[in-house]
């Protein structure tokens, strides 16, 4: 037992958590100590490798884990996002003098600033706007002036819809009878979903006044465009035709998003 103990002492795989090396053991009959053995160390190098995280990186680890959790084998797209960090302020706006005055009319600490596209639903174009997230509200702005086009009270959501696919598209679904319904839903597309939609859900766990935000993963999906209720539907088209994502109007009532499948 001496020199068993002492064996693995000396063979010891790294304490990179992910490391899943482990000493064979020489004796059958120590198959569960081994195990048990194995599970403690992993246990204990995880405590020690935590310990070095600061507050701000053990918050962004936190993030990157509930997108895990909300993305991981349902969105195409979910793989190709774990290795990009979560920035937050794509804009730099609180340096940018272009956008002070946009940063000023925001009275709580700006969590994400990005360009996303506003989808109309007539044409099924994309109207670049710029996208504010804080802990209370979503607030699109015109990108040339800064110009607000809209405040959405996150009490408002009601919830988030995406496809399944590796597009960037998403749906802000608002309550009915809210205040923000009044001009319908937003229909939006953003080269950082995952962070968008994972920060919305982070925010609406952790606020104690509001129930946790849904969100829907699903490649047909409703809008509601003012009056009326719009389907949006998503399609695998041919990567020869096209490498883009492509939304058109089909009719009165079907937006169809072709995305290129995988070659």
């Amino acid at each position: 037992m001496q020199k068993y103990f002492l064996g693995l002492k000396s063979n010891l795989p790294s304490m990179s958590p992910v490391d899943k090396s482990w000493p064979s053991r020489p004796y059958s009959f120590l198959d569960g100590v081994h195990a048990e053995l194995r599970r403690i160390f992993h246990l204990w190098r995880c405590k020690k490798y935590r310990s070095q995280f600061t507050e701000e990186k053990k918050a962004v680890y936190e993030e990157k884990l509930e997108a895990s959790e909300l993305f991981k084998d349902k969105k195409a797209l979910y793989p190709s996002s774990v290795s990009q960090p979560f920035k937050g302020d794509y804009l730099e706006i609180s340096k940018n003098p272009k956008y002070q005055k946009l940063s000023s009319a925001v009275d709580e600490k700006i969590l994400l600033a990005d360009v996303v596209n506003k989808i109309n639903r007539a044409n099924g174009k994309g109207s670049p706007r710029l996208f504010l997230l804080s802990k209370k509200s979503i607030i699109l702005a015109d990108q040339k002036t800064g110009q607000v086009k809209a405040s959405v009270p996150l009490p408002d959501l009601a919830s988030v819809s995406t496809s399944t696919q590796s597009d960037g598209f998403f749906a802000l679904k608002l309550k009915e009878g809210s205040g923000s319904a009044v001009k319908g839903d937003f229909l939006l597309s953003s080269d950082h979903l995952i962070e968008i939609i994972t920060k919305l859900h982070r925010i609406s766990s952790m606020a104690a006044d509001r129930e946790k935000l849904n969100v829907n993963i699903s490649d047909e999906f409703l809008v509601q465009f003012k009056q009326d209720k719009v389907c949006v539907k998503f399609i695998q088209g041919s990567p020869k035709n096209s490498n883009s994502v492509s939304c058109k109007r089909k009719n009165n009532r079907l937006l169809e998003v072709s995305v290129p499948s995988s070659p």
